[in-house]
């Protein structure tokens, strides 16, 4: 009687190099189809689990192209991690890892430094803005069921509408579980452009937000143009928004 041998080790293993040698350009469309057309792929190389890729911003009329390609490398049963993710990027500070276990997701605290013209990749009112100067997002370690804390600082900001250079300083605070809600707080640090504002995400709803842009008395006429685009004028305030 002729015996044969057990064919699903073959299976796994075709599957495993299948998986392995899965090209970085595959992902395109589903990176796209995910931020919705946002987040475009210019180029890649590689596979899915070592490569590097070329991103571009799209407000839907324009495509922001980020210069410097972003670098990944995956690891399976390290450090503790079913995978773990390490991505590259110039304007990274350090990599950043990601880790995917029993336990969730985790991710190791890091800071990212762009220029805040990418901020026109977003669409209205960025792209009417033009906002000029550096972002600044640093982030705390985190992992799933924990508080996460990051912080987006406008450093150094300026807007293609205005005259006065620079208009300020403005920080952005972004607490909470993401399991349950979300807080959110805008302030400014100093300028003569006045940012304000709170907002919150709680899970199942929708995400609310009220802020406010202003100008100090002596900066008003300069400044005008720049808040129009901003939000609808309230007496001596201009509202950012209400979503």
């Amino acid at each position: 009687m002729k015996k044969w041998f057990p064919v699903w080790p073959l299976l796994a293993l075709a599957v495993a190099v299948l998986v392995w040698n899965y090209p970085a350009y595959a992902l395109a469309d589903r990176i796209a189809a995910a931020s919705q057309g946002r987040i475009q792929v210019l180029n890649s190389h590689g596979s899915v689990w070592s490569g590097q890729m070329q991103l571009g911003i799209s407000d839907g009329s324009r495509l922001y192209a980020i210069g410097e390609p972003l670098h990944w490398r995956l690891a399976m049963f390290q450090h503790g991690h079913w995978l773990g993710v390490a991505l590259q990027h110039p304007k990274l500070l350090e990599a950043v890892h990601l880790g995917v276990d029993a336990g969730g997701i985790s991710v190791s605290g890091g800071e990212l430094q762009v220029p805040a013209a990418w901020l026109g990749g977003l669409g209205a009112p960025f792209n009417t803005i033009r906002p000029e100067g550096l972002l600044r997002t640093q982030w705390q370690a985190w992992q799933s069921g924990q508080d996460l804390r990051v912080q987006i600082h406008w450093q150094d900001a300026q807007s293609a509408l205005a005259s006065i250079r620079p208009l300020g300083e403005y920080v952005i605070t972004v607490t909470g579980n993401p399991d349950t809600k979300v807080s959110l707080n805008l302030e400014t640090r100093k300028g003569p452009l006045q940012l304000d504002g709170q907002g919150h995400w709680t899970r199942g709803q929708r995400f609310v937000f009220n802020g406010y842009a202003s100008s100090d008395e002596r900066s008003k006429e300069a400044l005008t143009g720049l808040l129009s685009q901003m939000g609808r004028r309230e007496g001596e305030q201009y509202r950012l928004g209400v979503f």
